[in-house]
């Protein structure tokens, strides 16, 4: 899903949504993004991926794969694209089509949301962003859906290892890619064994990292 951007395609997808704004708007008519970030920062945990970045070790050592941000901040990904007053249905698809041509910036999580005050009758529109590595087709809809919904939602519980993984430094991306080649199951991949032998040149550090049961590591991106 990445390799087409080499060559000039880019590969993410967006939604356009109409919200309800009655009595959104704070003080001064202003819209409040620092709640509305706020809230949507608590459900993030919903969303793995949403914090996490695409990363592509050297040349010879493996396919991207999903690593968590060392840094992320909310107010890089919701913000405000506010409409003149009473705008119609042209305005709203002219500032959808100039969110869409900015590129995702691949040193960040690969989405992004906008809201756009200024619709007639106190709407307000939504357009969100996201990579096709991160979701595809109808599934691109789960990520809106997730972030914004007011209905509670459990935690889910984690397995020890848990999502997160840390970029991956020297041969230990190389045995990465190999466990991860297996799905996360040893049935599936009675060889895996003899997928990571490859790796016995990329040092101590990546031998370490193979030694780690490949059981419930989460598949890299296709």
């Amino acid at each position: 899903m990445v390799l087409p951007e080499e060559f000039g395609w880019p590969q993410d997808i967006g939604a356009l949504g109409i919200l309800d704004g009655a009595g959104l708007p704070g003080p001064g008519g202003r819209f409040p993004i620092e709640a509305v970030r706020a809230r949507i920062g608590r459900r993030l945990y919903l969303l793995p991926r949403f914090r996490q970045l695409l990363y592509t070790p050297r040349r010879g050592l493996g396919w991207p794969l999903w690593v968590d941000a060392p840094a992320f901040t909310i107010a890089d990904h919701v913000g405000v694209f506010p409409l003149a007053a009473s705008a119609g249905e042209a305005q709203l698809l002219a500032a959808c089509e100039e969110l869409r041509q900015r590129r995702l910036d691949r040193s960040r999580p690969l989405w992004q949301m906008w809201f756009l005050p200024g619709l007639t009758e106190e709407r307000v529109g939504l357009v969100m962003k996201v990579h096709h590595a991160i979701a595809d087709g109808v599934a691109g809809s789960r990520p809106s859906a997730r972030s914004s919904t007011s209905a509670p939602m459990r935690r889910p519980r984690l397995r020890h290892h848990g999502h997160q993984r840390a970029s991956p430094t020297g041969g230990s991306c190389c045995a990465t890619t190999c466990i991860d080649g297996c799905r996360g199951s040893r049935g599936s991949c009675p060889d895996w064994p003899t997928r990571l032998a490859p790796c016995a040149g990329s040092g101590a550090r990546g031998l370490r990292h193979a030694r780690c049961s490949p059981r419930g590591v989460p598949p890299g991106p296709a």
